[in-house]
Parts: structure tokens; C-alpha cells; sequence
């Protein structure tokens, strides 16, 4: 990468080497001059190592009187604390002892624009004045349900109600919650019940300066939830002065409950359905209001949502529920067909039924031009299970852009690119087995022994095993690795990309037979991520089979045509690909 371009991109910030200035989505990012030179050198070199005497020569001047060494620290901590990075898990900078630093972002060459940069919101719990068993689920559903509904609008990122519930609804610190969450406005409110009557008092809030935008405050029955959410939707868009679009304010007015006890269930539900252990709950609490209600379309998605995570995690009748749950998204979309969390909800669902092409599809269609985080989220794992694995990165970084705390799957995505250095990095408790294997392959065997075997004496089940299965590989351990393997795959256990994982753990480990039989059902499963088939070399056992070669076919066939359909959704360009 030439060292002169004018902007250089990587994550959600731009250098721009003309002005000297560092932005984040926009915003310009306060970096005095020497450490703003440090990070331009290290950025047009990424990936590089770059020793601290090249450093030196680049960017210090023979004249300058000053302790080096001393200078270097303070300009790497400057540059840490102005991207949010961090020695111990680094995802910018990378210290590489005695050696130097290397920068571990992917980075693109970019025109000289300041992006338009969009309003963040994030709508905290109301805060309960006195406390009634029959109205205190509200104040964690009512905000819930006014997020799904502001997050509907194009011109606001909205933060999940998880990323809210973080923060206290008593006492809230607007600057600690606006430089945590990364928003510009905060919806707070309080809640009173007294007797039959609820008394809201919605506030928003300018979160870097404190002002109050407006105040809103209503009192209705409890039988008419419904229209405390309608008028502080209004109050938000009005204080903003908002231009909705003939489409934005079809959708803020088209999902209408006609009962109020239906709607009472739904945000009942609402609250449950964060929980594994209420999840039944949720779900009977769905049904109930579809039954009441049968036309309040999400409703039907979040009842499609539960069957789905019931069906993948707790329930002993898999495909039963996941019919059921593809039978209430399809009931969600046929009465209303805009409706977002039905086709998140639903290309999550069809990833798992093995048709990750109809998924890419979905969300791509809805993602052109789009402000959703989670949308783009949702658009990593569809895409790698096509083999689209730098669409699959792409779409990580228009997730983070928009919200740089959101989860998604990207580090799959880089251990099937081989690119470890950066799977390595991930947290090894939510994925023990692809970062333990990483941090191996990126010379960090010891850490990643300790690691698997801290959380093998905590957790059990499956991921205990997909952690032991990981260390006795390292350590060397072939039969004990593959005990490991065998007891996952005779648990049931049906995840397809997981299962690739294990198919390529005994390829490495000669198990011809038994590879070449779990491969088939990871085709049949749908997982087609062809370049990491066709150039995985711990496959290089079972290349030469005749079956594996039948099996590499239909999967190259499926990516193939996964990528033209990408190509004809314009997806290189709702991701920013386009050079």
C-alpha cells in the first residue's frame, strides 16, 4: 500500500493524510501530530511488522533531542486510548515483544470525504417510582418495543435493548453511557402505576451535552399501552424533526395491536425472551397473544424466534420446532411484509435449515442503504456459509461501523480465511475450540493449553468438549482429541459449520472414514464455503478420495451460484466493497 494515499479507511475511521486528521464515523478524533505520523506509518503498512528502529527512522527526526523509547510508548498508548484499543486484546495494534508493532486492521484506500454521519439513540429502562408486580414488566418491554419501532427509520441507529439494560435506569450518567454505547441521544423515562393507570414521563436527551430535547409525559389505562409507545415515538421524531420517508411512516403505523390484552402478553413475553430459562415462558405468552390477536405480525415473528432458539438449544424435537418456526415467521411476513425483525429472525432460521443462499438473499434485499446493525450482523454467518468470505468480513465491518460493540460471527470468518493472528483475538470462553487452535497456530501455545483448560474444569457438555477436543490436539494428545470429537458427534449435535470443524480435525488427524462420512452431512447440511475446502491443506488427506471430489463439486457449484446472486443483489456495493 503506497504511503502517500490521500485517506486510508480501516474499521469505522478514516486517516486523512492531507488534513492530518483522524475521524470516526465523521467525527473528528482529537491526535497531536507525532502519534496521528506513528499511526499513519503503521496503518499503510498493515500486517507488516514494523521494528521500533524503522519507526524511529520514518517518524523521528536525526535532531530530535528527546528519550525515544519513552516517545514511543506515550504515541502507542495516545493512539490506543483514540481508537478504544487495548494492549492485552488488541484489535488494532498488535505489541510484538523485542520486535516492534503490527496492525492487524484490513485497510482501504479512500477518497477524501467526510461520511455523513448518522444520529445514534439508545433508549434506556424507565425507571420505576413505586413498584407493582402488575405493571413492572413495562419498564423494560415498553422501551424495548420503542427501539423495534425507532429502528425502523433509516436516518437512526438505534442500540439494542441488551446494550440498554447495561446501563442503570436510576441515576444515569449521560457521558459515561454516551462514550460506552456510542450515542448521541438517550430516551429516558420513569413509571407509575396507580390503581388502573399507568403515568409515563419520557425524556430525551442530548447525550454529550446534557440538554433536555423534549419531555413527554402521558397517562392512560392499562388496556391502552399501545399509544404511551405511539406518542413518544411521535415526540422523538418531532424534537428531531425527522424526515420520514412515505415507506418509514407506513411502517411506524402498520403494525397496530387490536386487542389490548394481546398486546399486554407481547410485552410480557418481551421481557422473558432474553432468558433461556423463561423462554417457554415467552413462548406461551406469544401464543396467547396470536390467539387473541391474530393478526399482529410481531408478535409472529418473536413467537418464530422462540421456536427457533427452543429448537437449536433446548428441545429434543428439533425439526418439529423449527417448523413451527418457520410457519410463524411466514404468518409474520404475509401480514406484513416489511417487518425487520421477521427477516432477521427468519434468514437466522434458514441458515440452520441449510439454505444460508435464501438468508444472504433475504437480508441483502433489506440492506441497501440500511442503518441496521444487527441486519448487517446477521449478514456475516449466511455469507461465509456460502463461501463469500470477504463479503463475510465486509459485512462485520458495516455492522461495527454503525454500532462498534455488537457481536457478530466475523472470527469464524477469519479462522476459515487461515488468517489466525486475528481469530486469535477473539474471547476463547465464547469460542474455545477455533480460538484455541488460532492462538496455536499464531505461535501462542501455551496461552492457548491454559486457556482450554481453565474452561474445561468450567464449563461442561459440548463446548467442554470442543475445548478439550482443541488442547489435546495441541498438546499432541491424537486419541484423546479424538475421543473428543466422537463424543461431540454422537451427541446430536447438528450445527453444520461446527460440524466442518470436526471433519477437518480428523482429516488432520488420518480418519479417512470418518471424515469423509461427516463431510457428507455437512454438505447435506448446506455449509458450501468452498475456498475453505479447496485449499485447507489439514483436508489434504481425503483430497485424492473420489467422494470428497463429488462433495467438493456440488459445493463449488452452490457457492457459485450464491456469488452471482450477490453480484445481481449489488452486494460489493451495499457493503462497500467497490474500490
Amino acid at each position: 500500500m503506497s504511503d502517500f494515499a490521500k485517506t486510508l479507511r480501516f474499521d469505522v475511521f478514516e486517516l486523512d493524510m492531507t488534513s492530518g486528521e483522524l475521524r470516526r464515523n465523521g467525527d473528528r478524533i482529537k491526535l497531536p501530530p507525532q502519534p496521528f505520523r506513528v499511526l499513519a506509518l503503521l496503518v499503510s503498512r498493515s500486517g507488516e511488522v514494523l521494528t521500533r528502529a524503522e519507526i524511529r527512522e520514518r517518524v523521528w527526526r536525526d535532531d530530535t533531542f528527546v528519550d525515544f523509547e519513552q516517545g514511543l510508548n506515550f504515541c502507542i498508548r495516545q493512539i490506543r486510548e483514540a481508537v478504544g484499543d487495548t494492549a492485552g486484546t488488541p484489535r488494532f495494534i498488535e505489541t510484538l515483544p523485542r520486535r516492534g508493532y503490527r496492525f492487524l486492521m484490513p485497510v482501504e484506500t479512500a477518497a477524501s470525504t467526510v461520511p455523513k454521519r448518522l444520529t445514534r439513540l439508545i433508549v434506556l429502562p424507565f425507571r420505576i417510582l413505586r413498584s407493582d408486580p402488575a405493571t413492572d414488566f413495562l419498564a423494560f418491554s415498553l422501551p424495548d418495543a420503542l427501539a423495534t419501532s425507532l429502528s425502523t427509520l433509516k436516518s437512526l441507529v438505534v442500540r439494542s435493548s441488551l446494550a440498554a439494560s447495561r446501563f442503570s435506569a436510576a441515576d444515569p450518567d449521560f457521558r459515561k453511557i454516551a462514550a460506552e454505547a456510542d450515542v448521541d441521544l438517550i430516551v429516558t423515562g420513569t413509571l407509575l402505576a396507580a390503581g388502573d393507570e399507568i403515568r409515563i414521563v419520557a425524556q430525551l436527551t442530548d447525550a454529550a451535552s446534557g440538554t433536555l430535547l423534549c419531555s413527554q409525559s402521558m397517562q392512560t389505562s392499562i388496556g391502552n399501552i399501545f399509544r404511551l409507545q405511539d406518542e413518544i415515538t411521535e415526540c422523538v421524531v418531532n424534537a428531531l424533526e425527522l424526515r420520514l420517508s412515505a415507506t418509514e411512516q407506513r411502517i411506524l403505523r402498520q403494525d397496530v395491536p387490536s386487542d389490548a390484552k394481546a398486546y399486554e402478553y407481547y410485552l410480557r413475553a418481551n421481557q422473558f425472551s432474553n432468558d433461556s430459562k423463561q423462554w417457554e415462558t415467552a413462548r406461551d405468552l406469544y401464543l396467547r397473544c396470536v390467539e387473541a390477536d391474530p393478526c399482529y405480525a410481531p408478535a409472529w415473528a418473536r413467537l418464530g424466534r422462540m421456536h427457533h432458539v427452543m429448537a437449536k438449544f433446548i428441545s429434543s424435537e428439533t425439526p418439529a420446532e423449527q417448523r413451527r418456526a418457520e410457519a410463524a415467521f411466514r404468518q409474520a411476513l404475509d401480514l406484513n411484509p416489511d417487518l425487520g425483525i421477521a427477516h432477521k429472525g427468519y434468514a437466522q432460521l434458514e441458515v440452520d435449515l441449510g439454505r444460508a443462499a435464501d438468508a444472504m438473499k433475504r437480508l441483502l434485499s433489506r440492506a441497501r442503504d440500511a442503518a441496521d446493525p444487527e441486519l448487517f450482523a446477521g449478514l456475516v454467518s449466511p455469507l461465509r456459509y456460502c463461501g463469500l468470505l470477504d463479503a463475510s468480513v465486509a459485512a462485520h465491518r458495516r455492522a461495527i461501523a454503525l454500532d462498534p460493540k455488537i457481536r457478530t460471527s466475523v472470527q469464524h470468518t477469519w479462522f476459515l480465511q487461515r488468517d489466525y493472528q486475528r481469530a486469535a483475538n477473539a474471547k476463547i470462553e465464547n469460542d474455545p475450540y477455533i480460538v484455541g487452535l488460532s492462538s496455536a497456530e499464531a505461535g501462542r501455545r501455551e496461552e492457548a493449553i491454559h486457556g482450554l483448560r481453565l474452561l474445561e474444569e468450567k464449563v461442561a457438555g459440548r463446548m467442554g468438549h470442543f475445548a478439550r477436543a482443541s488442547r489435546r490436539l495441541i498438546e499432541g494428545d491424537e486419541a484423546g482429541s479424538i475421543a473428543a470429537v466422537e463424543a461431540i458427534v454422537s451427541s446430536g449435535f447438528s450445527d453444520p459449520e461446527g460440524l466442518y470443524y470436526l471433519t477437518r480435525h480428523l482429516a488432520h488427524l488420518s480418519q479417512t472414514d470418518a471424515s469423509l462420512k461427516l463431510l457428507e452431512r455437512v454438505v447435506a447440511s448446506g455449509f458450501s464455503c468452498y475456498p475453505a475446502m479447496v485449499s485447507d491443506p489439514w483436508l489434504d488427506s481425503i483430497r485424492a478420495c473420489p467422494q470428497f471430489s463429488g462433495l467438493l463439486d456440488v459445493v463449488k457449484d452452490r457457492s457459485q451460484a450464491a456469488e452471482a446472486a450477490f453480484e445481481s443483489l449489488e452486494g460489493r456495493r451495499t457493503l462497500h466493497m467497490e474500490s
